[in-house]
């Protein structure tokens, strides 16, 4: 992980399928390289699930799949992943899919 900072930071908070990004210089940019340490999420209902690629865009290949979380029982139930070890390395970016879910952040280095 030479080529991207140390710093542990939070990303922008999703509230949709997207692409994870970070303030840089007050401006969302997509993260291109990132080591995620939680995943927070809020369930909008019962089942939220959080999907996270490797990849950048929507294409959402299954082999890209590093991270798939199912949670929660009904709506604004909160849950927080914590990742063991050094977490979950995509060097690719990282699309998140979020199915009944109200919102995700991601913590970790980049």
């Amino acid at each position: 992980m030479s080529s991207i900072s140390s710093k542990v930071r939070q990303s922008v908070v999703l509230t949709a399928d997207g692409q994870l990004q970070a303030l840089v210089n007050g401006t969302a940019t997509n993260l291109q390289k990132i080591n995620i340490m939680n995943v927070f999420g809020q369930t909008s209902a019962a089942d939220a699930e959080i999907k996270i690629y490797n990849e950048t865009g929507a294409a959402k290949t299954a082999a890209k799949l590093v991270f798939h979380a199912k949670f929660g029982t009904g709506a604004n139930s909160n849950h927080e992943f914590t990742l063991p070890g050094s977490g979950i390395y995509c060097d690719e970016g990282a699309y998140v899919d979020l199915t009944n879910c109200d919102f995700c952040y991601v913590i970790g280095t980049f």
